[in-house]
């Protein structure tokens, strides 16, 4: 009976709204189910609050850790819906063993219970070839909110390659309390960096182990800005890594890039070598070709139009690349296998190359040179010449030969080499890199209807585009010229694209249109100065940005369009000339009439230097591009004498 009341007088406590304190002033368990115990601050700007957070790994030995976590998250609205669940990516070497969840309404009562059998699986990786992944999850819907979720899980990790971050806070989220510890043997020798917070650990030693504690408390939530690129740019965090570590049977130093690379080299170095029969058969490929250069461009041309990309998850936790005579026979592998394979290829004629090591991807950021972490999804080739170094995406049959696309450029590579790691920048953005030029002519009609003959060279990632929509269906090419170009819905319009060993690339377009002109009035036809969408980037507008903000990419872009205007007409009115400067770029644009053959000239030239912009030259970026789409909107007039 007794019990019961206490029971009682605590949910009416809970129900009115009060915190529920222990004799210390922090809230009980029972308070953090209750979303009405949030203080004001960390509800501001905050779609979602962490209320309660401890993480704890014990590293037993070298090859093995032990992590468990305990979350308490009130989920305030459904903008943070996603929240309302739980993923997690396991393989071979990281080994989910329990979990345990629980939601809870807006008062703290229970609305379920969830258990480890309880939650989908799924399979990634292989192309169906093989699957070393598995993906838990759980999606938990709500109607109303907020809403609290309470998860304990954990986790066996089977080596020390990855040791997991302490990820503090998400974008747009709050943190009422939060802690990390990690245990580890002395001679494991954990180090620890800090990124994009002010925070100290506090030592947790004891008879048998070394230890670091973290601790978080009352982070007021921070907002992402649209277009910033990754999120570990500006919320914070903290890595770890290990001066003794054991992966797949392979033991290695993570203290430096260099020990990391003695590392890889080690576990790798037996499976870059061809047979001598398949070497007879790369020799022979390169039979009667001089120069270095070229006989490394001529084997990248057979890896491209022999090999295929798919992605395998195979023997060192996805790291072992499948020996080179394999990919000799079979004509297919993942990145690091097509990469070892390029690069016995190489060493076949006696060239030397190096396996390189990069976080791929188009908004990513260089990995810190200063802290030694396995942060890399990917594997290139790098060809030191002596006059020049090349770089060799290896999973691509369309890139051109010696470009690495925007996904590598800009990075730390990792280069594996004989005395270890090597970290070495990829080649940097160059807007000469990514050429976009259209030339069109526009045979306008007396009725307004018209043709549209147009000639487009690019390069880069333009040329990328084109390519991805070549192999496309004839339906879905519309797409191309609609969506992607902005040219207006034609009547009917025919693609030839070009061959993609040519660069630059060509692609020659015809479109009939019943209506060229945007609008007409009276005998005038109003029209724009170009029948694509030049450039369409509207920057959202903001008081004051905080964060940089990253654009495609650098880029020169190129346009001449001609008007052929219908027997009769004349031009009433051109669009005023423009011509544009800032930091990062420079925008051109003329306008002209050609008397003697009735012809209106519209051309326009604008180059990016930089993708990224620094969050202090944000308003200087916007006015720029702002101008430009004013340009864009201009109109030519025409009129019936």
């Amino acid at each position: 009976m007794k019990k019961s009341i206490a029971c009682i007088f605590l949910v009416n406590l809970l129900l009115s709204g009060n915190a529920l304190l222990a004799q210390t002033g922090q809230l009980t368990t029972l308070s953090l189910h209750n979303a009405s115990t949030i203080s004001k601050e960390l509800k501001e700007d905050a779609y979602s609050v962490k209320r309660d957070e401890k993480i704890e790994i014990v590293i037993n030995q070298p090859g093995k850790a032990t992590m468990k976590s305990h979350e308490v998250i009130t989920i305030l609205n459904k903008k943070h819906a996603n929240r309302l669940g739980f993923v997690i990516h396991t393989n071979s070497f990281k080994v989910l063993e329990d979990v345990d969840i629980k939601l809870y309404d807006s008062v703290g009562k229970l609305i379920s219970k969830h258990k480890k059998k309880d939650l989908m699986t799924s399979t990634t990786g292989g192309d169906g070839l093989i699957e070393d992944f598995k993906i838990y999850y759980l999606q938990i819907s709500s109607a109303n909110y907020p809403v609290t979720l309470e998860t304990d899980y954990e986790v066996t990790y089977k080596g020390l390659l990855h040791l997991p971050r302490y990820s503090i806070q998400d974008p747009s989220q709050s943190v009422e309390r939060s802690s990390f510890n990690i245990s580890f043997l002395p001679d494991v020798a954990i180090k620890y960096k800090v990124y994009n917070i002010d925070l100290e650990a506090t030592d947790s030693n004891n008879d048998k182990f070394k230890g670091y504690t973290f601790a978080v408390n009352n982070l007021r939530a921070k907002k992402y800005e649209e277009n910033s690129g990754p999120l570990i740019t500006y919320f914070p965090y903290v890595k770890f890594n290990a001066a003794k570590f054991e992966w797949g049977g392979y033991s290695g130093n993570m203290s430096t890039w260099k020990d990391f690379g003695s590392w890889y080299y080690n576990a790798t170095s037996k499976l870059n070598q061809l047979s001598d029969k398949n070497k007879k058969d790369i020799q022979a490929l390169v039979a009667g070709v001089s120069g270095e250069k070229d006989k490394v461009k001529v084997l990248y041309n057979y890896l491209q139009k022999n090999f295929r990309y798919v992605s395998i998850s195979l023997g060192v936790g996805g790291w072992i690349p499948f020996p080179a005579d394999f990919l000799h026979e079979k004509k297919y592998g993942d990145c690091k296998g097509l990469s070892n394979y390029m690069q016995a290829c190489l060493s076949a004629i006696n060239i030397k190359s190096y396996q390189a090591l990069i976080n791929r991807g188009s908004e990513d950021i260089p990995v810190d040179p200063n802290f030694a972490y396995a942060d890399f999804n990917h594997m290139i080739l790098c060809v030191p010449l002596p006059k020049d170094t090349i770089w060799l995406e290896c999973t691509s049959n369309d890139i051109k030969f010696g470009s690495l696309g925007m996904s590598n450029e800009n990075r730390n590579a990792l280069l594996i080499t004989e005395k270890g790691g090597v970290l070495t920048p990829t080649q940097k953005s160059n807007p000469a890199n990514n050429v976009f030029s259209m030339k069109t002519n526009v045979a306008i009609k007396d009725d307004g209807s018209g043709e549209i003959n147009a000639q487009q060279i690019t390069t880069g990632e333009f040329r990328d585009y084109q390519i991805y929509f070549s192999k496309e269906k004839k339906d879905d090419q519309k797409r191309f010229l609609v969506d992607w170009l902005g040219f207006t819905n034609p009547d009917d319009y025919e693609i030839n694209f070009g061959s993609p060993d040519k660069s630059p690339y060509e692609t020659n377009l015809y479109l009939l249109t019943e209506k060229i002109s945007d609008f007409t009035a009276g005998s005038k036809m109003f029209i724009r100065p170009r029948m694509y969408r030049f450039w369409g980037h509207k920057m959202p507008a903001v008081e004051k940005r905080t964060q940089d903000f990253l654009l495609d990419f650098p880029l020169l872009k190129r346009d001449t369009t001609v008007f052929a205007l219908p027997e009769g007409y004349n031009v009433e009115s051109l669009p005023g000339s423009k011509k544009i400067e800032f930091e990062y770029g420079s925008y051109e644009s003329k306008y002209w009439v050609d008397a003697q053959t009735k012809q209106v000239y519209s051309t326009a030239h604008l180059v990016l230097n930089q993708y990224r912009i620094p969050a202090d030259k944000y308003a200087a970026t916007k006015v720029f591009m702002d101008k430009i789409l004013e340009d864009e909107n201009q109109k030519l007039v025409i009129k019936k004498q």
